[in-house]
């Protein structure tokens, strides 16, 4: 099995009603994966992660939260196809 040393940078957001598009600024791509997570519900919370190479060279990236649907996507609409949803498996991932 192959180990892989990564550097993790994670940020936490709180969303408000009514204010469902939320500026995620992580500066220095100084990290390989960013892991934003939020708390939907008093139980439920989601994470994504997205490696740095996918991240545009400006300092921050947009979450933008559907109420109705629960949708997450992100801005710029390129990222969202680089978006890792299972990251407590991914994190996980030598665990049997």
């Amino acid at each position: 099995m192959k180990r892989y040393s990564l550097k993790i940078k994670e940020i936490e957001l709180q969303l408000h009603d009514g204010n469902y598009n939320r500026r995620v600024q992580y500066n220095e791509k100084d990290f390989d994966i960013l892991v934003i997570s939020f708390k939907e519900k008093a139980d439920l919370i989601r994470k994504f992660a997205i490696s740095a190479n996918c991240l545009p060279n400006s300092d921050s990236i947009h979450l933008i939260f559907d109420p109705n649907t629960h949708k997450v996507s992100f801005s710029p609409q390129e990222i969202n196809t680089s978006i890792i949803n299972d990251v407590a498996k991914l994190l996980c991932s030598d665990k049997t």
